[in-house]
């Protein structure tokens, strides 16, 4: 469980600093993305936003590599060409738009023959990642938060990587026949951080399991909350960490789901809902 001190940002966890403290892109391999490198599988990601001349870019595409070496790539119309930044030597490349294969499954991948042009370092500042490429001053900066009350589609909407891991994760099956068979209306609240890496990773499982129970007696809801946990709504419901599932019925809380349910949260609801 995600609790107020950690990291707000999952994106580059897989790179560490020391010396920056906040750990933003410096790789502990040292790993360097070369001209020649073939990167393959960059997806999508929704943790941070693109500035260039100051200005916020809705439009823009931002992917990272899920493993191996780190990098992001970058690609907005703002910008000339696409940028792909490089953890291990805080370098800042361009490559031709062209050399970017984009699949049928979201991914993309960087061409064998790319050629990468380099623009110098990027530097760390706060919280945000600032570079200039081919004469312009660009950064990455991160979302504001996802706060109150939202449905399944916002999380999606926010952060693909929601829409993969609901996508990919497998429900037990008994845990779903017992969860549509409840007799009795329960609503469960699901407070989560959209800066946190653990509701990334295990809120998403219940995205899967809300799409299977559909029609059942059971309505689930997502609750977002700010890095501190110091508002209003998380001392109302005496939320200490995230993510927190709150369980409800005829208006009454009668339990939780806490850090050891996530890994299988229909399990731990179906048998939160017949008294075990």
């Amino acid at each position: 469980m995600m609790h107020a001190r950690s990291p707000r940002f999952a994106l580059f966890t897989l790179a560490l600093s020391t010396v920056l403290g906040i750990g933003l892109f410096a790789s502990a391999s040292g790993a360097q993305v070369g001209a020649d490198a073939f990167l393959r599988g960059f997806q999508r990601t929704g943790d941070y936003q693109l500035t260039v001349g100051g200005k916020l870019q809705a439009g823009a595409e931002i992917y990272a590599l899920p493993s191996g070496v780190p990098a992001y790539l970058i690609i907005s119309s703002a910008l000339p060409s696409p940028v792909l930044l490089s953890p291990g030597e805080g370098s800042v490349q361009t490559v031709q738009l062209m050399k970017i294969l984009k699949r049928p499954d979201g991914t993309v991948d960087l061409m064998a023959d790319a050629a990468l042009s380099p623009q110098g370092k990027f530097e760390i500042v706060g919280e945000d990642v600032r570079f200039k490429s081919e004469g312009r001053n660009a950064a990455l900066q991160p979302r504001p938060s996802l706060l109150g009350l939202k449905k399944a589609a916002d999380l999606t909407a926010y952060s693909p990587e929601y829409g993969r891991r609901a996508k990919a994760y497998q429900p037990n099956a008994k845990s779903i026949q017992a969860l549509r068979k409840v007799a009795q209306p329960v609503r469960l609240r699901v407070f989560f951080g959209s800066w946190c890496p653990h509701c990334k990773e295990h809120v998403p499982f219940l995205l899967k399991v809300e799409e299977q129970i559909k029609g059942s007696k059971i309505q689930i809801e997502y609750f977002g909350l700010d890095k501190g946990l110091n508002d209003a709504d998380s001392k109302k419901f005496g939320i200490r960490g995230v993510p927190t599932g709150v369980v409800y019925s005829n208006g009454k809380e009668i339990g939780r789901l806490g850090t050891s349910d996530w890994a299988a949260p229909e399990t731990a609801l179906a048998a939160l809902l017949a008294g075990k």
